[in-house]
Parts: C-alpha cells; structure tokens; sequence
C-alpha cells in the first residue's frame, strides 16, 4: 500500500506529491522551487489512481535508469515513494520501459500535465511483388512466377518483430525478434523517418490506391503499404507503387530495420529491386 510518493520532472520544474492518510488520498504540485507551505488538496477517485498506480508497478523499478545511448538521454528525473513502509527513491536520464503508463497515471492529479509521449507503439508493413520462376525446381508451382508477400509487424509494448514472408507456391515463412531492450531502441532510431511519413500520408490524397498487375507484363506490381500507431493515439497509414516512388525516409526507415534483422533473407529490407 501506498503511503507517499513524490515525483520531480526537470524539464518541466515540476514536482507532484501524494500522501495516503485516513484512507484518503491527498496530493499537491508545484513548478519551481517548494513553498513554504505545501497546499494540500484531497484527490477525488483517490482509490483509483491508487489501482492505476499499482498496475504501474514501480516497486519493480531499478534504482536507476542511465541512458546507454545519446537517443535514449532525456531530461533528468526522479521519484521516490514509501510503499508499506518500504522507502526507495528511483533516478534517471532513461525511462523504464512502461514510463508512458506512469505518465497517463500521473495525469489524473489536476495540475499535473506531463506530455505524453510521443513515440511509436505499433508499426506495420505490407510489400508485395513478383516472385521470379525459378527453373528446374522441382517445389516450384507450375505456372510461370507468382507474388512473394513479406509482412513486417513490430510492438512496443510486447517488445517483438515479426517478419512474415509468403512465396506463393512454395510456402510461407516466419521470423521474430524478440528484445525488450533493442526493440524501443529501434523505434527511437526510425522515429524521424516515421515523423517524415507522417507529414506525406497527410499529403497523399489516394491512400491504398495501388496498381496490383503490370499492365506490360503481367505480373505483380511492386507496392509497399505502411501503418503506424503513436502512444498519443495518432494513426498514419500510407502506400507506394514501385521502389523508384519510395521516399528517402522509407529507405532509411528499412535500412534500420534491416540492421537489426541482418541474417534474415528479405526483399522488402535488403532493398533489392527486384523480387526473388
């Protein structure tokens, strides 16, 4: 059971302090240096942020959060609590994993509006091209070619990659990377790209509108369809044709995703330009 937490962002100068007493919870913040006197003020649906807090699960937190690279740095902060009588007190220049589900808690307190992170939480690709024939294989299907599938999902929250590749004729495939340190890492490192791609699905007045066979050919046209969700809700969905139409962000949004996938066979990340 709770019995006291405060909580200092430097960003912000901000410093929020809850007390459980009588079974009610009290609360104050501040910006800047303390007051005198801390103006105490008694928090409605207390028991429910007290549950919210819980699930938070700050007793499992590390004593400190240290940024192993210059993507991960952020502004200092620190947060100490009394939990049944148990006193610990947390640092950092790095947020722990769930840090966005401690925000959206602290934001119940009135007063106290940390912006919400920004970052990424799901991001999902569809590719799709022609698959070679390939001659004397004695797997491959009868007729010439065929379209090669490759869908590529990635999730904060439970940390994964996955990677699906589909060769019609000769089966489907599936790869995970599952890393609950690289895979925040990655999102971090691609987010500018995504930022760029957020700004063109704004432009892109035919969303999903693709051409599935090359009219000269006739064989699968090469299209990529991209989809991203961030913490704050915001969706972004967009797609591209053929790889000559891909933007630089995209390609650079791929190449990273590629180093972290670097011993799996993929069209869509070892930007081939043509399919298999």
């Amino acid at each position: 059971m709770l019995d006291r937490l405060k909580f200092h962002m430097e960003e912000q100068s901000l410093t929020a302090v809850v007390a459980v007493k009588n079974r009610q919870v009290h609360f104050a913040c501040f910006h800047g240096e303390a007051p005198e006197k801390i103006a105490w003020r008694v928090l409605e649906n207390g028991r429910r942020f007290l549950r919210h807090l819980e699930r938070v699960r700050i007793t499992a937190w590390k004593k400190r959060y240290a940024a192993e690279t210059d993507e991960e740095r952020v502004s200092p902060w620190e947060l100490s609590f009394i939990v049944d009588g148990v006193k610990r007190r947390i640092t950092g220049d790095s947020y722990p994993q769930n840090w966005p589900s401690f925000v959206d808690v602290m934001n119940e307190l009135p007063g106290v509006a940390i912006p919400k992170i920004h970052q990424v939480e799901t991001l999902s690709i569809v590719y799709e091209g022609a698959l070679a024939p390939v001659a004397g294989n004695a797997y491959a299907p009868r007729l010439a070619g065929g379209t090669l599938v490759e869908k590529l999902a990635i999730h904060r929250g439970k940390h994964i990659l996955i990677l699906t590749r589909h060769k019609q004729g000769f089966g489907t495939e599936r790869h995970a990377f599952d890393s609950i340190r690289n895979i925040p890492i990655l999102l971090k490192r691609v987010d500018p790209s995504l930022t760029e791609l957020t700004a063109l699905a704004e432009k892109q007045s035919a969303v999903g509108k693709r051409a599935q066979v090359d009219e000269e050919s006739g064989k699968p046209q090469e299209h990529i369809a991209i989809k991203f969700v961030r913490r704050t809700g915001e969706e972004s969905s967009l797609a591209f044709g053929p790889r000559s139409t891909w933007p630089d962000c995209l390609k650079s949004l791929l190449a990273e995703i590629s180093i972290l996938t670097y011993d799996v066979k993929s069209v869509l990340l070892q930007g081939k330009e043509d399919a298999e």
